[in-house]
Order: structure tokens, then sequence, then C-alpha cells
């Protein structure tokens, strides 16, 4: 009976994601004109160092309108930083400069689910 709810729990363990990471983790989508996007970098790199937050995952692409480029910020912002977060984010979008800006808490990865059985034809 004791293997059984072990191996019951180890088994919810592996299957169920840590919600410390998926609280703490945001994301900062950022559109202005190509020419600018690199002083855009370093400007927000800079401000994001001095408010204690760090850059997990940055991607520059195209956007959709021709001559502008989306930055994009995958970022751990602790609970106690977020509220320095939103106002970084606000200062970005008042920038004539930029386009738009989107930022917010990242949604949880969802994994597939291993199968155990192989389905019977």
């Amino acid at each position: 009976m004791r293997h059984n709810k072990l191996a019951w729990l180890f088994n919810y363990l592996a299957r169920t994601p840590s919600k410390r990471q998926d609280e703490t983790s945001c994301h900062l989508n950022v559109t202005c004109d190509i020419p600018v996007i690199t002083a855009l970098r370093k400007q927000l790199f800079w401000e994001m160092h001095t408010l204690g937050l760090a850059a997990t995952h940055v991607t520059i692409t195209p956007a959709s309108a021709a001559g502008q480029a989306c930055l994009s910020v995958r970022l751990d912002c602790p609970v106690a930083l977020r509220r320095a977060f939103n106002e970084m984010a606000l200062r970005l979008s008042k920038m004539p400069e930029i386009h738009r800006v989107r930022w917010g808490r990242r949604k949880p990865e969802t994994r597939a689910t291993p199968r155990r059985w192989a389905a019977s034809a």
C-alpha cells in the first residue's frame, strides 16, 4: 500500500510544473522603428538592472509593419518588484519613438502529458 502511495506522489510531482517559476515570470514586448531598437535595448537593460530585474530570454524580430521591429523580453520579476516593472512599462509606453508596449505575467507553459499505454487498435 505504501508503495502505491509513494508511486502516486512521485508521479504527481513529476507531472505538476513548478508554480514558483510561473509566479515570477513576466514578459515585455516593445514595438518601435528598426533604427531605434539598439538604443532602446541598451536603455531597457540599464533600467532593468537598476530595478533588480533579470532577463531570462531576449528576442528581436521584425514586426508586421514595414520598418518596425519587436523587442521581446522574458524576465524574472518577483512579486515585490511588480510595481516597479509596471511603472517601467508605463514609462516606455509614453516615449514617442515607441509604437506599442505589451507587458504582464507569462502564462504557464503547458506540457503534453505522456501517454502511459498505447491506444489499442
